[in-house]
């Protein structure tokens, strides 16, 4: 490691390229700091006269490591730490250079300073922003006058009008004084990493507005600060920059569920480390494929937490239930099983019948109360299933096995659970999750639409005189066993009309309805304990289809 105090403008000296990496933020100095840089300098060319030949400005560290690129063209390094700082001073030497008629010898001594003249393309450009700010960058330095709007034009007009105002003596600002007076009053400390120096480690301490790098931050730094300069922007390019618009803020979890994949918890503060120990003994040279292979799960974790984005209808039609369903402990399992199926070991049917066992093991264990603590361990367990033509099988044999608290409830469980399970004290979007299901069960083609229906409890939730004599003596204690359990509660979309109404007026209504839940309420004389259970039996031989398991 190199580390010396120096004149900022020695970073443009010479034939060579400060790269701002790909991954960094972009360019977001705004006035505030182009003001304090301008005061700084300004108070130096003010009082040059009485300043001594030493006196100098202080103005931070800017850290830069050699980049990995092919021995071809400029010198390149990558700024670590400093971009924002280097930026301001590049764009306002072109503020000044502005102000300098081109035949000048400092204008084209900025000129210098600026690019590269014996070089073209990328390499023509002493300073390289970060990919998105490129094309304004260019712009800038070629014609300000043609330059589209941005923060790069905003601080160049910022400088150009300060440099047509005044000094201390109300005397009109040179550009030749004023260059002068950057070259040799500021200073940095420079420090440049050596070949034996790991720059991951400046990355992992490094912040953004004040806030830690994301776990997505650090990983997105390591992974391509592995690759050489050149190929950096393709693999950027073609996978991380797609991943990162198609999961925005998802992306810290995607990671965390892909490194999963292995069997192994990792906490949500562990993402980096853990993908960085995996990836220490992978070649740099392979390294583009483990993006490559980061990108493509990506496209399936989209799947997962968006089926709007799957093209077959049945795919969707699962992968939604078991979004709604809310049991994202199965997620690194759908990945391992999305990833059989981009290789051809799992077929859209397997995976589909995968999809059912996992929601049935949700469901079932829901009903009959089996603490969820075991879930995440259990799914993680079950990577090893994907066998071509054999996953549907094994995932199912595997959740058969368990016992305890990693138990799939069989029939007579669930069915003891099922009657008086109170469904609706539960999350009310699982009730009504459960209540579509059965209603859809029923295969009824011209069906209603359970989307714009609510949950209504046939005996309703405050009892009326009528309903306090409709169940028989015992009006209190029927209320309080089976008020919210699946017997007692159906889909109507007129709720607010049914809402108190005695039985026989509620029955008149559900006659009109479109759903087969209705059907068996309205065949009922009257509503009480036993017309309840006998309703939620008939249910659940439903519910055991729906979520089936093998004996």
């Amino acid at each position: 490691m190199e580390a010396r105090p120096c004149r900022r403008i020695e970073f443009f000296d010479g034939t060579k390229q400060m790269l701002v990496p790909l991954f960094q933020r972009p360019y977001e100095w705004d006035v505030g700091s182009w003001q304090t840089l301008w005061d700084d300098i300004m108070e130096h060319y003010n009082r040059a006269e009485d300043d001594p030949p030493d006196a100098s400005h202080f103005t931070g560290a800017i850290v830069t490591a050699p980049a990995r690129s092919v021995p071809v063209g400029v010198s390149k390094y990558l700024v670590i730490d400093g971009q924002q700082r280097l930026t301001t001073l590049a764009i306002l030497l072109c503020a000044i250079r502005n102000r300098m008629p081109t035949e000048h010898r400092q204008y084209r001594q900025i000129s210098r300073l600026l690019l590269n003249e014996d070089y073209e393309g990328t390499d023509l450009y002493k300073l390289l922003p970060t990919q998105p700010d490129r094309p304004a960058w260019v712009s800038l330095l070629e014609d300000p006058r043609r330059s589209p709007a941005s923060r790069f034009l905003r601080a160049f007009r910022f400088f150009v009008e300060r440099l047509e105002g005044k000094d201390d003596d109300d005397l009109p600002i040179d550009p030749h004084r004023l260059f002068e007076t950057v070259q040799q009053r500021l200073h940095v400390v420079f420090i440049n990493l050596g070949e034996n120096d790991d720059p991951y480690l400046i990355f992992e301490s490094l912040n953004y507005k004040g806030t830690p790098l994301t776990q997505a931050d650090l990983v997105r730094n390591y992974l391509l600060l592995r690759l050489q300069t050149g190929a950096q922007e393709k693999i950027y390019q073609q996978h991380w920059l797609p991943m990162q618009e198609r999961l925005r803020d998802a992306l810290p979890e995607f990671v965390r569920q892909y490194l999963m994949q292995k069997g192994e918890e990792v906490a949500k503060g562990d993402v980096y480390s853990v993908l960085k120990k995996r990836t220490l003994a992978v070649s740099d040279a392979l390294m583009p494929a483990e993006i490559e292979r980061l990108n493509a799960a990506s496209v399936h974790y989209q799947y997962i937490i968006d089926p709007r984005t799957v093209k077959n209808a049945r795919l969707q039609r699962s992968l939604t239930r078991l979004l709604r369903w809310e049991m994202a402990t199965c997620h690194p399992l759908l990945l391992r099983l999305y990833t059989g199926h981009a290789t051809g070991d799992v077929t859209d049917a397997e995976l589909i019948d995968c999809l059912e066992i996992i929601e049935s093991f949700g469901v079932r264990r829901y009903i009959c109360g089996v603490p969820t603590n075991q879930l995440k361990r259990i799914f993680l367990s079950l990577m090893g299933v994907v066998q071509r033509g054999q996953t549907a099988a094994n995932l199912r044999a595997n959740l058969a096995k368990g016992s305890l608290g990693r138990r799939w409830p069989k029939d007579v469980e669930f069915k003891a659970a099922w009657l008086k399970f109170r469904l609706y004290s539960r999350p009310v979007d699982r009730c009504k999750f459960i209540l579509e299901s059965l209603e859809d069960a029923h295969g009824h083609r011209e069906g209603g639409d359970p989307s714009a229906a609510t949950i209504e409890h046939i005996m309703p939730q405050t009892l009326s005189p009528a309903w306090r004599e409709a169940p028989g003596a015992n009006a209190e204690a029927t209320h309080e066993q089976w008020l919210h359990t699946v017997g007692n509660l159906t889909l109507s979309a007129y709720n607010s009309e049914l809402s108190n109404s005695a039985f026989g007026r509620k029955k008149d209504m559900l006659a009109d309805s479109h759903f087969e839940l209705n059907r068996s309420v309205v065949a009922q004389a009257d509503w009480d304990a036993v017309a309840i259970e006998q309703r939620a039996g008939a249910l659940c031989t439903l519910a055991q289809n729906v979520w089936a398991r093998p004996p």
